[in-house]
């Protein structure tokens, strides 16, 4: 049996979501590149560049933790009482038919 998708069905992402996956991708491409640029430094004997390769690893991985933070942050607002989302569903009487990221209330 061959699963089939309709291009047209594909909902597009919100920017907060692209956002999180474009940072993700970029955070992996710096981190599997500083850890080949310190496997090829370590290999050729050159150990000064060392403390700026994890300098380089490490603080995207911070900015990382603060963005999903905040993502959160903005979520737990939106669900909440008074959020966006919450009163949305509210004055629909909660009788939505839900998406493909929530079930139905």
């Amino acid at each position: 049996m061959k699963l089939t998708v309709e291009k047209s069905a594909k909902k597009e992402l919100d920017f907060s979501k692209r956002l999180i996956r474009d940072i993700r991708f970029l955070l992996w491409l710096v981190t599997v590149g500083g850890m080949l640029l310190a496997a090829w430094c370590v290999r050729c004997g050159y150990l000064g560049s060392l403390p700026w390769l994890s300098g380089m690893v490490g603080l995207p991985w911070a900015a990382h933790g603060v963005v999903c933070s905040f993502y959160l942050n903005m979520a737990k607002s939106d669900h909440k009482e008074g959020g966006i989302t919450f009163e949305t569903a509210k004055t629909s009487d909660f009788t939505t038919t839900g998406s493909e990221n929530s079930q139905s209330i």
